[in-house]
């Protein structure tokens, strides 16, 4: 009777050394597994280090590293390609802007108001800066940019004027008060043609502010792209003194070999994030 229970415990202590077995070699697979890895990780380090080491100093042509990048033959052009007939000389009235935020954003403002005002064929009045509200110059856009090589280069583009002028009404001189307007963000051409144009030619003048990403940037018309490109590549032309002094600035630069130009944004809402 004892016989039987003593055998059924043999049977589950050989169970259990099988088992028992069977675990060590699971883990000495997966020792080797790892190893293996280890190794083969290790040998491609090697190998792409090795690869790297290989190159000398010598073998980097420094000269093609700093070259402008290939063109494969495309060229810059913003001339029109298409019918683009100069602006008339009457216009539905007068458009001023008040660009905001960074200086760039401000100069794609300019792009984006000379191409407003050929939409609506409305004059234009330079552009406001603003940068009193941070930077505290008062300098404006006649103190940065060359307005009159601005005028002549739109002169077929737009009609531009440096202020609104006065007019005679009832026997008495008045300036012409523009109609203060918001235009919404990455407004279409639409809102151009409908909003603005009506108060527009119910005011005489409108007064866009502020005027930041304020029109669409992707517009079908390829000949309102190209005029963009003339106002920032063609007509925005920094005054003589302020080119002298960049030059300057840059001749010191490569006086001492090549360098790379960071822009460091500086304004009141970056501080938080910088």
């Amino acid at each position: 009777l004892r016989s039987g229970p003593h055998r059924q415990h043999g049977k589950q202590g050989a169970g259990g050394g099988g088992g028992g077995a069977k675990g060590i070699y699971a883990k000495l697979t997966i020792a080797v597994v790892v190893l293996l890895i280890c190794t083969l990780s290790l040998l491609f380090s090697a190998t792409i280090g090795g690869n790297r080491g290989s190159l000398e100093p010598s073998e980097i042509n420094a000269e093609e590293l700093w070259e402008s990048a290939k063109s494969s033959g495309w060229r810059p052009s913003s001339a029109p390609r298409s019918d683009w007939p100069p602006p008339p000389r009457e216009t539905n009235g007068y458009l001023r802007v008040r660009c905001n935020g960074g200086l760039n954003q401000q100069r794609s403002a300019i792009c984006n108001a000379v191409l407003a005002a050929r939409i609506m064929n409305a004059t234009l009045v330079l552009p406001e800066l603003d940068a009193n509200s941070f930077w505290h110059d008062e300098s404006g856009f006649q103190g940065i940019y060359d307005v009159e090589h601005f005028i002549q280069t739109l002169k077929y583009d737009v009609q531009i004027v440096e202020s609104i002028p006065e007019i005679r009404k009832n026997g008495k001189t008045k300036k012409i008060k523009g109609y203060q307007l918001r235009p919404p963000r990455d407004a279409p051409i639409e809102w151009y043609t409908t909003v603005a144009l009506k108060k527009m030619q119910e005011h005489g003048a409108i007064y866009l502010t502020p005027f930041s990403h304020r029109l669409a940037e992707e517009i079908d018309n390829p000949e309102y792209q190209r005029l963009r490109c003339r106002v920032n590549y063609h007509a925005l032309r920094f005054k003589p003194n302020i080119m002298q002094l960049s030059e300057s600035i840059v001749d010191k630069l490569r006086a001492q070999g090549h360098f790379m130009s960071i822009h460091l944004r500086f304004e009141k809402d970056m501080l938080a994030f910088a």
